[in-house]
């Protein structure tokens, strides 16, 4: 008889340079991990609303699985990360419960020896596919982990304007080398979206022209694009 898969075989603490703070003021530099399955090496662990076997196997079946976590093993591989330990986090989508963007979550802990990808079975995944998701989530986990960007708590939301610079570095990369990307037209269109919705940058699309341009493909720090965003009169939601 085969294992239940929703059982609970461990539970990981990952730590974070740059902690999650409550509506309350409690900071919280930490997550526990519960992990369901392990499979070619790669821990899965499920988050679902209606938390039962069925439920798991229409969602996510076991050969999905399989293909998933072989492809996230290619995608670290091709760029040049050997973390510890690899967690794939897999969520239910609801249209009521948001705790990560549409994209998923990335997360690097902050001794560097574990990656975590969160992927939301949201109706942008089924319009993407994973390939492209995990190959821009990887693209996050990668500048964390080579320390351009610190190691930050998943519900830490720093500001859309800021995933907006961080994009086109990320995927201006992934088309100089060939790989899965966004185009640079659908991150104008996110750009442009953001810096208008902002209020405060004159002159907003001209603004993502220019930004996108001199960004495209390029290696970037955290403390780079702060310096950009306090050029358009932008602050960093979060400290690190």
């Amino acid at each position: 008889m085969m294992a239940p898969r929703l059982e609970v075989i461990q539970e990981l603490k990952l730590n974070y340079e740059v902690p999650y703070l409550t509506d309350r003021g409690q900071i919280i530099d930490n997550i526990t991990v519960q992990i369901n399955e392990q499979r070619q090496g790669v821990d899965i662990s499920y988050a679902l609303l209606e938390p039962t076997e069925q439920n798991l196997d229409n969602l996510f079946p076991s050969s999905g699985i399989d293909s998933l976590v072989q492809m996230t093993k290619r995608i670290l591989r091709d760029l040049g990360m050997n973390p510890l330990r690899v967690i794939l986090q897999l969520w239910e989508y609801s249209p009521t419960t948001r705790l990560y963007s549409v994209e998923g979550r990335a997360p690097v802990n902050k001794q560097r020896d574990t990656v975590l990808i969160i992927l939301t079975k949201t109706p942008f995944i089924y319009k993407f596919g994973y390939e492209l998701v995990l190959w821009h989530q990887a693209m996050h986990a990668k500048d964390r982990w080579e320390h351009r960007f610190p190691s930050t708590h998943p519900l830490v939301e720093a500001g859309e304007w800021l995933d907006v610079l961080w994009h086109f570095s990320i995927d201006g990369r992934l088309q100089s080398w060939g790989r899965p990307h966004y185009s640079r037209t659908e991150r104008l269109e996110e750009a442009n979206r953001v810096f208008e919705g902002l209020g405060q940058i004159k002159e907003p699309q001209a603004q993502a022209r220019e930004l996108c341009h001199e960004l495209w493909g390029q290696e970037v720090t955290l403390a780079q694009l702060v310096e950009i965003g306090q050029g358009l009169g932008l602050e960093l939601a979060i400290k690190s």
